[in-house]
């Protein structure tokens, strides 16, 4: 700065000090009251809010801590609502880790149950390798420690062989704990003296090798298995005991000489071996001998004569015994038919024709047999010194088809029914020019092929209500129609042929008649199940005689009326309810007889005519007069009526008496039943 310039002075004025004093902060004594005091609010707030949780311990004071804020008083943990992960410790026992939940109760109490720790059981004796169980379950050996036994008390049990056993109750502490425990086990044997005849014999005592007699052992007093064994003689096999403690000399042991073992071979085998006349087995065969003995020997084969022999062994020597068996012949004399069937005896060919044969003197299979034939099967057993003759005729498979259909069968019920094989043709229908003859009649010629059963009896009353209890036949003026023997009546076609399946279902055969909605819908012309006759089969059953003709009338002339009483028609017994009957002629049946009444026809047939007429299966229509032969005649497809076949008890015109006659219906009518027929076989068995 320059001279020019020169510094110059300025008054001074000091402030006034009030104006200008200076701010001191809080101070730290302030600072802390204020601390203390939120502090304060916040112990108060919580005490105010937290929840008095008094633990229980079992043991009683195990150590407890408490994940979380916490506050104890005394007994009292001060905790604030919510959940705490706990852990409870004492000596002794296993630590207690849980979680626990405080609710809004101002006081809670907790449980706590710690668990023991198990204990230890150490185990001395002077013995060594004891068997030990605990509980019934064997844990090991002692002498040692058994760690880990829960608390309280325990069965235990010692045994060790040679030594009775002991039980042993024991309260474990545990904790952690171990305590120990000493025992002595008794000795359970004494000592005994074995002598033996020859001695030198080895001495084994429970399959131990003891030493060879004489000598002195030790043996259980619960028992102990003896064994003595000496070459050239029988095992000698004992159970001895003695007293614990004691010594005792057992009686000397006379040892057997042993056995031979002779191998016993025949030829043939399977001979039955007998040995000083007793059994022992059939060839070949090992049997144990008493050594230096003559034994006699006797082998046994049917066919073959006996032989004979006698042996010896040596003691424990194997041996063998071989025989050839001579056969004992005798001769059947085969003749058999046709001559060219060839004979087999047990499956060997012996060639064909009639022949003798020796054969050994025992049971033989023999079968004769020839393609196309039934096959013979029987047996025979020669006799040496006396030839027999034995006779085969072989029958074709369709002779022995039939041999094996009886000409009589009975359903399950008692119905009988007669096999018929026609196999040739005939006539159904009348001439025109036949007195008597109607429309529906017209001729046809008919070959039955089929064989058949049909019933002798038309079904009585008492066998139809087998199936329908409730069926009734009725009555008419008086004259009751149902008896039970009498022939049922009053019964439309539709149930007949439900009887017909009812019956076949329990016998176990094919149902004929088809069924839908409950009702015939069709046949079954395979099934051999019962069924109405057809048509045809009812015709020929009644009107073909033994000679083939035609029969006009049941009786053996073309004359009407009839000269005796031969069926039950319309007589004069029934004269005072039926507008028409037969002059002069009374069968004493106003109404229907008994089934198998009056004479069967010339089959065997009981009431074709007369009596009830009859249902057959076939549907009604009226068939022209045609040149070709129907085979096995099934009727029409389709209809709504059914054939009605036979004059009846309330019948006895020219016309109606004709076993030509034919009728038609659907329902049941007083004087109409039915017989049952089948065939023998389904379609396509017979050869």
């Amino acid at each position: 700065m320059s001279d020019d310039n020169p510094l110059l002075a300025t008054d001074f004025t000091p402030m006034d000090g009030s104006g200008a004093k200076r701010r001191l902060p809080i101070s730290l004594g302030m600072l802390s009251l204020a601390l203390l005091a939120g502090i304060s609010v916040i112990i108060m707030t919580y005490l105010f809010i937290a929840r008095a949780v008094i633990f229980q311990t079992e043991p009683p004071a195990a150590d407890i801590e408490i994940s979380g804020l916490s506050f104890n008083i005394g007994d009292n943990y001060l905790l604030l609502k919510g959940e705490y992960d706990i852990t409870a410790t004492t000596p002794g026992y296993y630590p207690l880790l849980d979680t626990i939940t405080v609710g809004d109760a101002a006081t809670q109490d907790i449980k706590l149950q710690l668990q023991p720790l198990p204990g230890n059981l150490a185990i001395t004796s002077e013995l060594q390798d004891i068997q030990v169980s605990v509980d019934k379950q064997q844990t090991g050996t002692v002498p040692g420690t058994l760690e880990g036994l829960s608390r309280g008390s325990h069965q235990l049990e010692f045994s060790k062989y040679r030594y009775f056993p002991l039980q042993q109750e024991i309260d474990i502490e545990g904790l952690g704990k171990t305590q120990s425990l000493n025992i002595a086990l008794l000795p359970a044997w004494g000592q005994m003296q074995f002598t033996t005849e020859p001695a030198g014999a080895d001495l084994y005592i429970d399959e131990r090798l003891i030493g060879q007699t004489p000598l002195s052992t030790e043996v259980l007093e619960t028992g102990s298995q003896l064994k003595i064994a000496l070459t050239g003689y029988k095992p000698h096999l004992q159970q001895v005991s003695i007293k614990a403690g004691t010594d005792a000399q057992h009686p000397p042991i006379k040892l057997i000489v042993a056995d031979g073992t002779l191998q016993i071979s025949s030829s043939p085998t399977g001979a039955n071996v007998t040995i000083n006349n007793k059994f022992r087995g059939t060839t070949p065969v090992d049997v144990a001998l008493a050594p230096f003995t003559k034994h006699s020997i006797e082998l046994f084969l049917e066919g073959y004569l006996k032989a004979t022999k006698s042996a010896k062994v040596q003691p424990e020597e194997n041996s063998g015994l071989a025989i050839n068996l001579v056969p004992n012949i005798g001769n059947i004399a085969f003749t058999v038919s046709p001559e060219d069937a060839q004979i087999l005896v047990d499956n060997r060919n012996q060639g064909s024709g009639s022949r003798t044969l020796s054969l050994t003197a025992k049971p033989h299979s023999v079968s004769i047999q020839k393609p196309g034939y039934e096959t013979k099967s029987l047996t025979v057993t020669p006799r040496p010194g006396h030839e027999q003759a034995l006779k085969v005729t072989l029958l074709t498979l369709q002779q022995a088809y039939w041999a094996s259909r009886p000409p009589m069968v009975k359903s399950s019920i008692g119905s009988p029914l007669k096999l018929f094989r026609p196999n040739h043709s005939f006539t159904m229908g009348a001439p025109r020019r036949q007195p008597g003859r109607r429309a529906n009649e017209a001729e046809r010629n008919v070959s039955l092929q089929r064989p058949f059963y049909l019933g002798t009896k038309e079904i009585s009353n008492a066998e139809l209500r087998r199936w329908k209890a409730s069926h009734s036949s009725s009555a008419l003026k008086g004259r009751s129609l149902d008896m039970d023997q009498q022939p049922a009546a009053k019964v439309s076609w539709e149930d007949a042929a439900l009887y017909c399946n009812w019956l076949s279902k329990r016998d176990g055969l094919p149902q004929f008649y088809q069924m839908e909605a409950g009702i015939v819908s069709g046949f079954n012309w395979d099934a051999h199940g019962y069924r109405l006759p057809t048509e045809a089969e009812w015709a020929w059953a009644a009107r073909v005689d033994t000679n083939g003709k035609n029969k006009v009338f049941p009786w053996n002339n073309d004359l009407y009326p009839p000269a005796a009483v031969i069926e039950n028609y319309a007589d004069q017994s029934a004269s005072r309810f039926l507008t028409f009957t037969i002059a002069n002629y009374n069968d004493k049946s106003p109404v229907s007889a008994n089934t198998g009444s009056f004479s069967p026809n010339h089959n065997g047939l009981y009431n074709m005519s007369g009596n009830v007429a009859e249902w057959v299966n076939d549907y009604y229509d009226v068939r022209p007069s045609r040149g070709e032969v129907a085979i096995d005649p099934k009727g029409p497809k389709t209809g709504t009526r059914h054939v009605i076949r036979g004059a009846s008890w309330a019948l006895g015109s020219r016309t109606e008496l004709r076993l030509s006659y034919r009728d038609a219906g659907a329902d049941g009518r007083l004087d109409v039943g039915f017989r049952i027929a089948r065939y023998v076989d389904s379609a396509g068995v017979r050869p």
